[in-house]
C-alpha cells in the first residue's frame, strides 16, 4: 500500500480552493468514466482514483485529517491513531441508508441529469458514481486500502463506521436495505404548468421520471428501488431533489406568480389595453387613465397549479410606466410636449 497524493491526482495545488477542487474533478471525471474510454482498460481505476481524490479534498474535515497525517500515515497507526479517531459518523448518514451522495450537477451543470443523461449516465458527486461500466455500486469498499486505513473501511452501500483495534468502536451493523441514491434534477418553471417527464440514464439503464404540475422547488422524488443493488438485500430508493430554475420573468410565491410589465406613459395617462405574456400564452389587460407605476392587477387562474388540488393560483401584474426619450420623439411631438408643458406652468389647461 502507497500513499496517494490526492492533490497531485487532481492535478491542484495544496492550497486550492474548494471551486478549484470541482472544476479539477469534473473535468477528470468525466475524462477517465469508463463508458468513454471502452478501449483503455486503466480508465476506470483512474477514474475510481479520481472520486477518490474529490471524496476527501471536497470535504473540509476528511482534507484536514488528509493534509495532518496523509503522508505519514504509517507512523500515524504505529503510534496509536487509529481511523476511528476521525467522526465517520456524520458522514454516514450522508444519503439513507448510509450509501453515497449523487450530484449529478456537480459534473454537468444545472440540468445535466435530464433530457436523457450524459457521459453514459454516470453520477458523480462527493465519492457517489452511480452510473456507466465503472460505477461504484458493487460490493466492498469502493475506495483505496490507503484511503480505508486512513479514514476506516467501507461497506457496500456506504459507510458505516471505521473499526478500531479492539473492533468495538465504529462497528457496521447489517443494513435492512441497499444504500439509497441520492440526486438534483433542473426544471424549468414553465415545465411545472402541466408537468413535465424527463428520460434520465442510471447505470447504463433509461428511466422515466415524471415531475407533477406545481411541484415546488427543493421537495423530493422517489423512485423505489432504482438504488443501489445489493445481494441477499432489497434494492435501495433513488431519491431526487427537484430544483426549479429561477424564471427571468416570474417570481413563483406559493401557487401565485408575480411578474413585472412595461406600460407606455400616454397608455398610463389616458388608459388603454396592454398584452402580457403569461405561461400559457398574451392576455389583454385593461389599464385605467391614470395609471401609475407600480400599480398591482390581478389575473386569477394565470398562476402556478396547487399540486394537491391541481386548481390554479392567480397572476400578479406590477406596472412599469415608461417614459419615451427625448431622442425617439418626431419634431412634433416635441412642439406638442413645449406647448403642454407651458400650459401647465401658466395654469392654463
Amino acid at each position: 500500500m502507497e500513499y496517494k497524493d490526492y492533490y497531485k491526482v487532481l492535478g491542484v495545488e495544496r492550497k486550492a480552493e474548494t471551486s478549484e477542487i470541482k472544476k479539477a474533478y469534473r473535468k477528470l471525471a468525466a475524462k477517465f468514466h469508463p463508458d468513454k474510454n471502452p478501449d483503455d482498460p486503466t480508465a476506470e481505476s483512474k477514474f475510481k482514483e479520481v472520486g477518490e481524490a474529490y471524496e476527501v479534498l471536497s470535504d473540509p474535515e476528511k482534507r484536514k485529517l488528509y493534509d495532518q497525517v496523509g503522508a505519514d500515515w504509517k507512523r500515524y497507526q504505529q503510534t496509536g491513531g487509529r481511523a476511528s479517531d476521525f467522526d465517520w459518523s456524520q458522514y454516514a448518514s450522508q444519503a439513507p441508508g448510509g450509501g453515497f451522495r449523487i450530484n449529478l450537477e456537480d459534473l454537468f451543470g444545472p440540468g445535466g441529469f435530464s433530457g436523457g443523461g450524459s457521459a453514459g449516465g454516470f453520477g458523480g458527486g462527493q465519492g457517489g458514481f452511480a452510473g456507466g461500466r465503472g460505477g461504484f455500486a458493487g460490493a466492498g469498499s469502493p475506495f483505496s486500502s490507503f484511503f480505508d486505513t486512513l479514514f476506516g473501511g467501507g461497506a457496500a452501500g456506504g459507510f458505516a463506521g471505521g473499526p478500531d483495534a479492539g473492533g468495538t468502536r465504529g462497528a457496521r451493523t447489517s443494513p435492512r436495505k441497499a444504500a439509497d441514491y441520492t440526486a438534483e434534477l433542473s426544471v424549468n418553471l414553465k415545465d411545472l404548468i402541466n408537468g413535465v417527464e424527463k428520460t434520465i440514464r442510471l447505470n447504463g439503464q433509461q428511466m422515466k421520471v415524471k415531475i407533477p404540475a406545481g411541484f415546488e422547488h427543493g421537495k423530493k422524488l422517489k423512485l423505489k428501488g432504482r438504488g443501489q443493488k445489493r445481494e441477499g438485500l432489497p434494492s435501495g430508493d433513488l431519491i431526487l431533489t427537484v430544483n426549479v430554475l429561477p424564471d427571468p420573468d416570474l417570481k413563483r410565491e406559493g401557487d401565485t406568480l408575480r411578474k413585472t410589465a412595461q406600460v407606455e406613459f400616454l397608455t398610463a395617462l389616458f388608459g388603454g389595453e396592454i398584452r402580457v405574456e403569461t405561461l400559457t400564452g398574451a392576455v389583454k389587460l385593461k389599464v385605467p387613465p391614470g395609471t401609475g407605476s407600480g400599480k398591482q392587477f390581478r389575473i386569477p387562474g394565470q398562476g402556478m397549479p396547487n399540486p394537491s388540488t391541481g386548481k390554479r393560483g392567480d397572476l400578479m401584474i406590477s406596472l412599469l410606466v415608461s417614459i419615451p426619450e427625448l431622442s425617439s420623439l418626431s419634431q412634433q411631438e416635441k412642439e406638442l410636449l413645449e406647448k403642454w408643458k407651458k400650459l401647465r406652468e401658466t395654469g392654463n389647461m
